[in-house]
């Protein structure tokens, strides 16, 4: 069974899947769904039903071996085709207590493409307390009165599984941007296991709620909820960055409202640049280079680089590899990949117009000048001449004579 809420008389910025957890169907996700698409976005609820667990006799910390692929599949085809069939934006897995083990799963296997990974609710560890009633799994659920008042007469929400047992989780997250949202005093899935997994991967967000417990994304702050989740889904397709303001007492500074120049390179274009450089001089042309080793050495804040190579990525200009030895390298030559490419990667456009007007044809000739030129610059020539320009700068001047 699979429930679609899609954008009304507008493009999609993307395509979620929804995987539901324990006792859960489709139809409990119509309020995020509702949400979701007013934002924008098309949001797919699928009940897969749960994967093959792996052999008991298997290592908890091991890599998911052949035989876990296998009992994948099916899933991995199933989440494929919805995904295919909804646009091709960014395209998101969300898993919900048992579904965030199974989205995990599908992510580390890298059979199903994806550009991003929200996990919620996820049960790492044995609960805390137990719920032998509806009553005790209710309250252990969610707070939220409406939810509450829905589950209750609701006839086909499946009581009494919280209790069964789970699959294992694979031993490391995906290399993708990832979402972890969790309460803080969810019984079911403690949130200790949660902190501990994300501390061991800086490069995902975790989220806690404060008093929210195991249906997280339909407990009493589901709208704060829903709204961190739009965040990260703009991040991902749109490279939209909202930095905290940090209080150290200072005064505030004056706001001044942004005059962009009619040639404006933005930080994401400039970071861009920077990793596909970085390519090609730690890369070459096959070996793959991580983002944190990227990061590190062209100084291109991680949450930002990460979305940046999924988009560079999805436009043909780089590969990736997932797993130990894995990382980005350029999909062809450095020689053949312009900055036109990239800009076009990351900005969509050379020019962008908000409204076309009597002067439009002049703008769109300023784009296709800029267009020329900078299609006449490869990145390989770009970073040749950088080095260049380099040594040029940092080598001694004779001494006077």
């Amino acid at each position: 069974m699979t429930d679609v809420w899609s954008p009304d008389g507008a493009t999609s910025r993307g395509t979620v899947v929804v995987l539901p957890g324990r006792g859960e169907h489709p139809g409990v996700y119509q309020r995020l769904g509702r949400r979701l698409a007013v934002d924008g976005y098309t949001v797919v609820v699928a009940d897969l039903g749960p994967a093959a667990d792996p052999d008991d006799d298997a290592d908890p910390h091991a890599a998911a071996d052949p035989d876990d692929a296998a009992a994948l599949a099916p899933h991995s085809a199933a989440v494929t085709a919805l995904l295919s069939a909804h646009g091709t934006a960014s395209r998101v897995l969300l898993g919900v207590d048992s579904g965030a083990l199974l989205a995990w799963r599908l992510a580390v296997g890298g059979e199903v493409a994806l550009d991003a990974l929200v996990l919620a609710g996820l049960p790492l560890s044995p609960a805390t307390a137990d719920v032998p009633s509806r009553r005790a799994e209710l309250a252990a659920r969610t707070a939220c009165p409406v939810h509450q008042a829905l589950l209750t007469g609701d006839r086909s929400f499946r009581w009494g599984e919280l209790g069964t047992e789970v699959s294992r989780p694979p031993a490391a997250l995906a290399d993708l941007p990832t979402l972890i949202v969790h309460g803080e005093v969810d019984r079911i899935a403690p949130v200790d296991p949660v902190r501990e997994l994300a501390a061991r991967h800086p490069a995902a967000d975790l989220a806690v709620v404060a008093d929210g417990v195991h249906d997280v994304l339909n407990d009493q702050f589901h709208r704060s909820v829903a709204a961190r989740l739009v965040l990260f889904l703009e991040r991902v397709g749109k490279g939209a960055v909202i930095r905290e303001q940090v209080d150290n007492g200072a005064p505030a500074r004056p706001v001044r409202a942004r005059r962009a120049a009619p040639l404006h390179v933005s930080a994401r274009l400039d970071y861009a640049l920077r990793a596909v450089a970085e390519l090609i001089t730690a890369g070459g042309s096959d070996r793959p280079v991580r983002c944190e080793a990227i990061s590190r050495a062209r100084g291109i804040p991680l949450n930002s680089l990460v979305n940046l190579m999924v988009e560079l990525r999805r436009a043909g200009l780089v590969r990736s590899q997932r797993g130990c030895e894995g990382g980005y390298w350029l999909a062809r030559p450095s020689s053949a990949i312009t900055v036109a490419d990239v800009v076009r990667a990351v900005e969509g456009e050379v020019v962008s117009l908000h409204a076309d007007g009597p002067d439009s044809w002049l703008w769109h000739q300023l784009g296709r000048t800029v267009a020329t030129f900078l299609e006449g610059w490869s990145v390989e020539s770009v970073e040749a001449n950088r080095t260049g320009a380099a040594a040029e700068r940092d080598r001694p001047k004779e001494a006077a004579r």
